[in-house]
């Protein structure tokens, strides 16, 4: 047993990995247990924001990238404001990551609400028009609301207020996009309808008639609405089964292609475009994430999400991965965000969101960051996370699994939903260790490397072995003993029966991260060393007790022959009074006997030896 209770650990070296040794040093092994972590890029979690009286949640978002406007579902319809708390000329690199937010970024905050009618309600789009035609006093802005259906709200993102309302259509505007001086909405009939309405003519008498294009049959519940690479098409991704994907070219509202996706490709709920790809998201169990050739409107691949994560409702693309927030809700009230390399169609990592930040139907990117919001909540839960890497954040504290006469075993874990890597997977580690009586951690503490770390010290030790994070570290696999979601490192050529405090720090691309704070003092197990002398020292007093055992039976069977000899050459009879099985008896023995003079001689001797042995 080790000092903290578990299981001790074997003192033989074989099957730890090899590692440099450094003599008077301990020599550390390092590897990965759990945490799934992005080859290309990164994931981490940058803070949240709880808005409160958000019935119903926040669905639809727009950003000017300064501040988020979200819409909420809610009886009537509202607008929030928030700060996405992203300064000016912030770049999200080489900053050290907290719990309460990354070094250099603000927190966010509310700055603006605005009430719709009482009447108007379920807010089901928000399409803003053209950045560049926004002035330094007002951005203009519409919502479509659910009732009355087919009302669409005319709002001032800037000024925060209502500017009008016209009656659309009679279905429900489930989205649009704006391109150059024209707004697409798109309604909820069977099959959808796309209006095209000029925006300076939309709110300015009752003349007003927008040009309207019906899909094909089964072309219905359109969810997705985004244009293409050049502007030139938008592309409208249906919620049926199987899923549609329909390309219009715009402003003619001509219809250029179809396409008609695989079995199991159905329920599309949210889009964006990649490049030359268009992606969507499907509200199936588990999500799907498609990517389809806009050019040629083919299917390139899809890939399914793991077990458990289901309906992909939201997406935002950066730096050729998509973020994807999961319509779900964990025991813990907590969901999940996941990255995909759209390169090689590959689930690379996935982030806890913090516990009442759930059913992400809505997300936003500003600079670098990705902003989804809750939904079903009475208070909804803005969660920030930073799609570029930054410094691992604060390791927590090493704790002892195991220890062996010269080695312990350290676990330590994340602890979600804040502890993150950063957004890149590790790719170096340090260890400190030192005696339980020193005061301080010194340079010369670091008895451990893990490659590449650039980070490290350039002197001193340099015991180097790469660690790395896989893709089943969100799983619940641990050492033995140890702690799940997390690392561990075995920590050896240390003293016997000495007592050790152990930190940690973590290297990714960015740089180091803090040190953790000092672990409890561990002490190693008995000297080997001190066992096997103890040992000896037992055989050596077992076998002398062994040898002077023999050695006084055979000079007591000596001794009795002698004396019965002498008796018996006197002429004495007392020998046959004895015991016959006594060891004292030894008329046996007589000259005679033993000598060969008789079978008979040999054959008592026998006897008695047996019957001495019974």
């Amino acid at each position: 047993k080790s000092e903290n209770g578990g299981p001790s650990l074997p003192t033989t070296r074989r099957g730890r990995r090899a590692a440099m040794s450094y003599p008077g040093r301990a020599l550390v092994v390092v590897w990965m247990v759990i945490g799934l972590a992005a080859r290309c890029g990164g994931i981490s979690y940058d803070g949240e924001l709880a808005i409160p009286d958000t019935q119903g949640g926040l669905f639809g978002s727009i950003t000017d990238g300064k501040d988020i406007w979200f819409g909420v579902d809610g009886s009537p319809a509202k607008i929030i404001r928030i700060s996405a708390g992203i300064p000016i000329g912030f770049s999200g690199l080489h900053e050290v990551a907290f719990e309460d937010g990354t070094e250099g970024l603000d927190h966010m905050k509310e700055v603006g609400r605005l009430e719709f009618l009482p009447d108007e309600e379920r807010l089901w789009s928000l399409v803003a028009e053209p950045l560049d035609d926004a002035t330094a006093d007002s951005w203009f802005a519409y919502a479509g609301v659910g009732n009355p259906a087919g009302r669409l709200v005319k709002v001032d993102l800037l000024q925060m207020k209502r500017v009008g309302y016209l009656q659309l259509s009679g279905k429900d505007v489930r989205g649009g996009i704006s391109l150059g001086s024209f707004a697409y909405f798109v309604t909820s009939a069977k099959p959808a309808v796309v209006m095209r309405c000029p925006i300076k003519e939309m709110f300015h008498g009752d003349t007003f008639h927008p040009l309207e294009v019906s899909l094909a049959l089964g072309e219905h519940n359109v969810q997705a609405v985004f244009a293409d690479n050049t502007n030139e098409h938008m592309l409208l991704g249906t919620y049926t089964q199987p899923a549609r994907v329909v390309k219009l070219a715009v402003p003619a509202m001509t219809r250029s292609a179809s396409l008609l996706l695989p079995a199991g490709d159905e329920m599309i709920y949210c889009g964006a475009r990649w490049d030359k790809h268009a992606i969507f998201g499907t509200s199936t169990l588990p999500g799907r994430i498609i990517k389809v050739h806009i050019e040629t409107l083919t299917h390139i691949k899809t890939i399914e999400l793991s077990h458990g994560e289901d309906r992909a409702v939201s997406l935002v693309v950066f730096d050729g991965r998509a973020f994807v927030g999961l319509a779900n809700e964990w025991e813990q009230d907590t969901s999940s965000i996941v990255q995909v390399d759209l390169d090689t169609m590959e689930e690379v990592a996935a982030l806890v969101t913090p516990p009442g930040c759930t059913w992400l139907y809505t997300a936003a990117a500003v600079r670098g960051f990705a902003f989804f919001g809750s939904r079903y909540h009475a208070t909804s839960i803005v969660t920030r996370v930073g799609m570029r890497v930054a410094k691992p954040d604060v390791p927590a504290v090493a704790t002892g699994v195991a220890t062996g006469q010269d080695a312990v075993l350290l676990t330590w874990a994340r602890e979600f939903p804040q502890y993150h890597n950063g957004g890149g997977k590790i790719i170096g580690a340090r260890v400190l260790v030192r005696p339980a009586w020193h005061w301080d951690w010194t340079e010369e503490h670091t008895f451990g490397l893990a490659a590449p770390d650039p980070f490290a010290p350039k002197g001193g030790i340099n015991r180097i072995i790469r660690v790395h994070e896989a893709l089943e570290d969100l799983l619940d696999s641990a050492p033995p003993g140890g702690p799940s979601r997390g690392y561990s490192a075995v920590v050896d050529n240390l003293e016997p029966m000495e007592s050790y405090k152990f930190a940690i720090i973590l290297t990714n691309s960015a740089g180091a991260s803090h040190r953790s704070r000092s672990s409890e003092a561990i002490m190693t197990s008995f000297s080997a060393r001190l066992e096997l002398f103890v040992l000896g020292i037992g055989l050596f007093l077992d076998i002398a007790i062994v040898i002077i055992w023999v050695h006084t039976a055979i000079r007591a069977l000596r001794e009795d022959s002698r004396a019965d000899y002498e008796l018996a050459d006197a002429g004495g009879g007392c020998a046959s009074e004895r015991d016959d099985n006594s060891i004292l008896n030894a008329s046996w023995a007589t000259p005679q006997a033993i000598s060969g003079g008789s079978s008979q001689g040999w054959s008592d001797l026998g006897e008695r030896l047996r019957g001495m042995l019974s």
